[in-house]
């Protein structure tokens, strides 16, 4: 048997099982769209939590966002976690808090020895909240004015975590190389919330966003807090809903409204960008085998796919178009659920742009030191 038809039948087998997880993408979408049918009337209170460090360009228009929000101020309350900050945070965060009898400012003045520095923040926080339910959003996010209201509809009784969507903020940059890097980032969120979306319907949740998530008090006591996941910098979204998949019987809930979502800026540098999604990619190390399993065979279909593109393109060909096909059917649907129309134009190389991203800054989570607003860890 010839090499080339030996990559061609691991060509196929990959192919298969890459239209295989794109169709049980496509079935959770639809079970989790049946679930959404079902909403509680509740406005439970909510403890608004938020690590901050070094923020002061962005943590007023994050809590503008939030005192605005269309829930009674009396049931819900804003703790701002100010991590170390040697900028104006702390007093931006000081004067709100003089204004809004519902915000509070927790210091954080020292590095944990058992904590990596967020989820130090984080834990402190956790810690001084009055309410069961937790909402949590990062400091350079902007929510919608009904975001709790959103939240507070998806805990019924038996649900113990809610996530949500958060894309990056329309900004209509000028040039074209900041205008590609917004279309780029914008198509990799929805991307990223297809599948996060679509496997909590499937009830097989293991990723979600830290930007645009809630969970009960009771059940991050439930699973230790932090304990379980401490060893990786990142992980206090995904590594952590994984965690209340396996060890907990509490559902897990998605909002697909459009008023739950929560805006992010975009990293503003290339550096800031590749030392994000390092840390994003980093707790992919400690997902469980099966999921790895998964991965894996997504990525390898595409790199084997473009591989044949360049050595035997009549087979490449066909493999990276029967890819964009299933890749533009999950992103059509996922753009129609968040409400992000614009980029369907741009599949094909935002795919390509996808495919080379995964390939080489994705790898570079697994090496190194990574570190969250300057501490490395």
């Amino acid at each position: 048997m010839s090499l080339e038809i030996v990559f061609d039948l691991l060509l196929s087998i990959l192919f298969t099982s890459y239209g295989a997880l794109n169709f049980l993408l496509l079935r959770g979408l639809k079970k989790l769209l049946f679930l959404q049918k079902v909403s509680s009337a509740e406005k439970p209170p909510i403890s608004i939590i938020v690590a901050a460090r070094n923020e002061e360009s962005n943590i007023g228009r994050c809590l503008q966002s939030l005192v605005q929000q269309n829930y009674p101020s009396e049931l819900f309350e804003i703790i701002i976690a100010d991590d170390r900050s040697t900028d104006g945070t702390a007093a931006i965060v000081r004067n709100y808090q003089h204004r809004y009898s519902n915000v509070t400012l927790v210091t954080v003045s020292q590095i944990s020895s058992d904590l990596p520095p967020k989820k130090n923040a984080l834990d402190k926080a956790i810690k001084e909240s009055r309410y069961d339910i937790l909402a949590f959003t990062d400091a350079d996010c902007i929510t919608h004015s009904d975001w709790l209201s959103s939240l507070a509809k998806e805990f019924l009784p038996d649900v113990g975590l809610v996530a949500g969507y958060s894309p990056i903020e329309q900004r209509f940059p000028k040039t074209f190389f900041a205008r590609w890097s917004d279309f780029f980032l914008r198509y990799l969120e929805i991307k990223n919330s297809v599948g996060a979306a679509a496997a909590i319907g499937l009830d097989n949740a293991y990723l979600c966003t830290g930007r645009n998530l809630a969970y009960r008090k009771s059940v991050f006591l439930e699973v230790n807090g932090y304990e379980k996941i401490k060893h990786s910098v990142s992980g206090d979204d995904d590594l952590f809903i994984q965690l209340v998949q396996k060890e907990t019987r509490w559902k897990i809930r998605y909002m697909l409204s459009r008023e739950s979502s929560v805006e992010t800026i975009a990293p503003t540098s290339l550096d800031s960008f590749i030392n994000q999604q390092r840390r994003h990619f980093s707790a992919a190390a400690f997902y469980p085998l099966r999921m790895k399993i998964v991965f894996g065979l997504l990525h390898s279909y595409n790199a084997l796919a473009f591989l044949f593109l360049l050595f035997v393109p009549s087979i490449g060909i066909p493999a990276l178009v029967a890819k964009f096909i299933i890749d533009s059917v999950i992103f059509y649907r996922g753009s129609a659920l968040f409400g992000d129309s614009r980029l369907r134009r741009s599949v094909v190389p935002l795919e390509v742009a996808s495919v080379v991203y995964n390939s080489f800054i994705g790898p570079l989570g697994f090496f190194g030191s990574i570190s969250w607003k300057g501490t490395k860890s």
